[in-house]
């Protein structure tokens, strides 16, 4: 659940009222520069509030986080039992901060981090996020549910297995259904989308969750994104006929030889499959395109535009967004490597609105110039001549979400 925009004189409020001992934030790069600011608003409230951050990006980098005042301490990996383990020794004293794992945090002015937390092996122990504490009405998803953690693939861009340890851990179907149960009735909602990196991994357990959706007594819809390779023609019927609504595939590019050295793990037969036969039963698809990748050249970012041409005649929706060699990614510390010149050390450039990167082939010119050869075409998101991924409204902050068209 991500809230769109962020109103500081609203939250300066909120704190001043609500007298928190302890604020936690979670930041992706994106967001991490936001969130040094609400944690700045949060000390000038009052300093003896403990500030608690978490999320992938200060995971990969704990020492540079806490190189901020503001930041008291850093939740590496997953954070329920760190966080409930913090607020026991901050409201009760116990247990000893020294004995807390999977943390970071600063000891006569250097940093200390202790031992990594084990990877909760139980999701389903794990109890449901309580959304009645939370303004849902902020929030573009609020019926957001995670049924499983990890990536068994290993995408050059992307850190979903680093962040769990290269383990893939799921809730059983029936601790899915009893959420989607538990959010109906609290908070009265209809729709849903699952937030897995790749729901479809598992075609039994598909088959489970969406026929015990069927048996709800109450319609559903929902959306998910996935990987082309795991999807079939009778996995998708059977999506379809429990509500899925709209797939979000990740293509990343329209070049074999690419999608190969990205180890992206699909072939683009793969893909086209995916799309017609998820249309054809009546779930909208959106397919995801990158550039440039560390290989890509003029040519095979025009290939990846032939292909993502097709898609969209075939009446998918196309998204195109630039690369970002995100902390924590085989791309971004292996960048120099691959050819990768990272051209900013702006944290709030790190967006995939705008290139900030060069690679062996291509000129960071270049790489808009093609951008916008692919955007002229009418099956590319055409992107504001100024594309900053956030604008300020007023005092606060506004993020948006990639571009798309729809089918």
């Amino acid at each position: 659940m991500n809230i769109p925009f962020i109103d500081f004189e609203y939250l300066k409020g909120k704190i001043e009222r609500e007298k928190p001992s302890i604020v936690g934030l979670s930041a992706c790069t994106e967001t991490y520069l936001n969130a040094l600011r609400i944690a700045k608003i949060v000390k000038e409230v009052n300093p003896e509030i403990v500030t608690v951050i978490g999320g992938p990006h200060v995971t990969f980098l704990p020492i540079e986080a806490l190189e901020n005042k503001e930041l008291d301490i850093v939740v590496r990996n997953e954070g329920e039992v760190t966080m409930l383990e913090l607020v026991n020794h901050f409201i009760r004293g116990a247990p000893s901060i020294r004995g807390i794992q999977g943390i970071s945090y600063r000891v006569g002015g250097k940093v200390h981090s202790s031992i990594d937390r084990p990877f909760i092996s139980d999701l389903d122990g794990l109890p449901f996020p309580a959304r009645r504490l939370f303004p849902l009405s902020f929030y573009q998803s609020p019926g957001s549910i995670s049924s499983a953690r990890g990536c068994l693939h290993q995408c050059i861009f992307c850190a979903a297995g680093a962040m769990s340890g290269g383990k893939y851990r799921i809730r059983t179907p029936e601790g899915i259904i009893g959420e989607i149960r538990h959010i109906r009735k609290e908070c009265g909602l209809q729709s849903f989308t699952f937030v897995d990196d790749t729901f479809t991994i598992s075609r039994s357990r598909i088959h489970k969750i969406c026929k015990l959706i069927k048996s709800l007594g109450f319609d559903i819809e929902w959306q998910c994104s996935t990987r082309a390779d795991t999807l079939t023609g009778t996995m998708l019927k059977d999506m379809r006929s429990a509500g899925c609504y709209a797939i979000t595939l990740g293509i990343e590019s329209g070049c074999q030889r690419i999608l190969d050295e990205i180890r992206k793990g699909i072939n683009l037969g793969q893909a086209g499959k995916a799309v017609r036969d998820a249309l054809k039963v009546g779930i909208k698809v959106f397919c995801s395109f990158m550039m440039p990748h560390p290989g890509d050249t003029i040519a095979t970012v025009r290939q990846t535009r032939e292909f993502a041409k097709g898609l969209a005649q075939l009446g998918a929706g196309v998204t195109l967004a630039f690369t970002v060699p995100l902390p924590g990614t085989y791309l971004y510390n292996n960048a120099k490597a691959l050819g990768i010149n990272i051209l900013s050390n702006d944290w709030d450039d790190f967006v995939t609105a705008k290139p900030f990167i060069s690679t062996k082939y291509l000129t960071v010119n270049q790489i808009e110039n093609l951008y916008k050869e692919l955007a002229s075409e009418g099956h590319m998101p055409r992107r504001q001549s100024k594309p900053p991924i956030r604008q300020k409204r007023g005092r606060g902050i506004r993020t948006h979400d990639p571009l798309v068209i729809p089918p």
